[in-house]
């Protein structure tokens, strides 16, 4: 009777020692490190021939912001893919071009929450950036 503990014991414990290790290591996956947001992705026509996939993050100064920025979502989508139907793909893919349009996110994004780079939005990050 005593080989069948053992052998339970033996099957086992290395089974949990191979859960201990991967645990870890999915949660750390599924909160993005921290509790990173989701990146809000557009997929938008650039002209007659091209389009942009890029995906967004906002960095809010406050927790405040942050409910703001969750209450006007739509809005801020809705006035970004307006803003870039005027667009040129070439200045799209050159780097004065990324960081305008970040800029211009940015004052847009603050303008529709009411508030300013130090209360509101402070910083939009790009997650992917793709142009075809």
């Amino acid at each position: 009777m005593n080989a069948s503990p053992r052998m339970i014991n033996a099957l086992v414990t290395p089974l949990l020692m191979l859960l201990a290790l991967l645990l870890p290591l999915s949660v750390q996956a599924s909160d993005g490190g921290g509790g990173a947001p989701e990146p809000t992705v557009f997929t938008v026509n650039l002209g007659k021939e091209n389009y942009l996939q890029f995906g967004l993050i906002f960095e809010t100064a406050t927790p405040e912001a942050a409910h703001s920025l969750a209450s006007y979502k739509p809005k801020i989508q809705h006035e970004i893919i307006l803003l870039l139907s005027g667009k040129d793909a070439a200045k799209m893919r050159t780097l004065d071009g990324k960081k305008e349009l970040i800029e211009e996110i940015l004052e847009l994004a603050n303008h529709i929450i009411h508030e300013d780079e130090k209360t509101g939005i402070k910083d939009v990050l790009f997650t992917k950036f793709l142009i075809q």
